[in-house]
């Protein structure tokens, strides 16, 4: 027979989008009740967001529900107090000298091509007249260096700050550029969120008007601390048409939303295949499904970029298709997001209108 102990041992297995702890070491079961097969759960979710406080109380029904012998599962939602703290406080924010606005580009896994999109979107955003960098904070994985095919290593300046790389006009940083064959990472000492930190707060970026920080895939505690420590004007969800199920890209939505940082839109790469001799378009990974998540969460869809050839050899190239091929359709992609995400970022700047009754 089900125990309520069999039902709390289910909820360790509930966690909420972006964070490692289920929802019992949250204190988010406030009460359990088990009678007659009926589970009673009593549900404080504290700031979480409306539409993942659907998706929490869906789980739990779903887990709590798959024990023998339950026939319904209740959640009962509860208000946070006035006194509530809605969760954790965050690091102090501070804003990086010589920026302006930061984008942080994040996927809730990797392999999504995020790290081509931040790139390509860099560089469209530096199309439409803007001065932008570059920040590949992958400790463990930097990808930057090969994209742009940037060998040189960074120089120091008087005041011991680190002098961002240039190419193709974007101010560049990443780990990578510090990295040789025989050394996985040269700074031995600090922890990886130390060296972002650096690289956050002693590099010198010079007069940008926009700096876009490529994100390590995943949103785990380093993801959530790294877009935690600088004011972002918004962050850009990369995903596939496989990926679009709602519990597995919610958590990129769930880590800007903990930081109360705007979502600027969704990018869908790899989004179809057009056949180089007939021209026909293959829906690989299936269709729609970053319209769907874009709805679901009422932010645009900024883009689908297809699953091209030209895109992948560019990057291996280390010219990015933007540069190597301005009049790609793929490049035309681009730069329509680079416009969206604009757009997004005007529009966040204007006053709310005023209603008069």
């Amino acid at each position: 027979m089900t125990t309520i102990g069999d039902v709390q041992e289910r909820l360790t297995e509930v966690r909420p989008p972006g964070g490692p702890r289920h929802v019992l070491e949250l204190g988010m079961v406030r009460g359990l009740d088990l009678r007659d097969g009926v589970v009673t759960i009593r549900f404080a979710p504290g700031s979480m967001p409306p539409p993942l406080v659907s998706a929490v109380k869906m789980e739990m029904e779903r887990a709590v529900g798959a024990l023998e012998g339950i026939v319904r599962v209740e959640v009962q939602t509860e208000q946070a107090g006035a006194g509530a703290a809605g969760g954790p406080a965050a690091p102090q924010q501070a804003p990086i000298p010589g920026v302006r606005d930061i984008i942080a580009v994040a996927s809730a896994k990797g392999g999504v091509g995020k790290s081509t999109v931040a790139v390509n979107l860099a560089l469209a955003l530096q199309g439409e007249k803007r001065r932008v960098g570059l920040l590949d904070s992958d400790v463990y994985g930097p990808s930057l260096p090969l994209m742009l095919g940037v060998q040189d290593r960074p120089q120091m300046s008087e005041g011991k700050r680190i002098i961002p790389l240039e190419k193709y006009g974007l101010q560049l940083m990443s780990m990578g550029f510090f990295l040789d064959d025989s050394s996985p990472v040269i700074w031995r000492g600090p922890m990886v969120m130390g060296l972002v930190r650096q690289f956050l707060k002693d590099v010198e970026w010079h007069d940008l008007d926009l700096l876009v920080i490529d994100l390590p895939p995943g949103t785990g505690d380093a993801q959530l601390t790294l877009v935690q420590l600088v004011p972002l004007a918004g962050g850009v969800i990369v995903t596939t048409p496989q990926d679009v199920a709602l519990l597995d890209v919610q958590r990129g939505v769930a880590m800007f939303q903990q930081v109360n940082t705007p979502i600027l839109g969704v990018v869908e790469n790899m989004s179809f295949y057009v056949c180089p001799q007939c021209g026909k378009k293959e829906d690989i990974f299936g269709e729609g499904g970053g319209k769907r998540l874009g709805d679901f969460f009422s932010v645009p869809l900024l883009g689908q970029i297809p699953l091209m050839p030209a895109v992948r050899e560019s990057g291996d190239a280390g010219k990015p298709i933007v540069i190597a091929e301005p009049q790609h359709p793929v490049s035309a992609v681009f730069r329509r997001v680079a416009q969206g995400v604009l757009d997004e970022i005007e529009a966040a700047r204007q006053p709310a209108p005023r209603i008069i009754g």
